[in-house]
């Protein structure tokens, strides 16, 4: 019963700081999450490579 208990805390914690993102449906969750992935790609692709240590 504990646990459940600490899930749905933690549950809630979660949805309050999604919330503060304005992020209130889950339809609002896969637009933000499909720009951050997004804006990772863009930024692995954009970025120098790094040269291989010769020692």
């Amino acid at each position: 019963m504990e646990k459940s208990q600490n899930t749905a805390s933690k549950a809630e914690r979660l949805k309050d700081i999604l919330k503060g993102f304005g992020i209130k449906t889950a339809k609002d969750l896969d637009e933000a999450l499909s720009g951050a992935l997004g804006a990772m790609t863009i930024g692995i692709m954009t970025e120098r490579p790094v040269q291989k240590n010769s020692a």
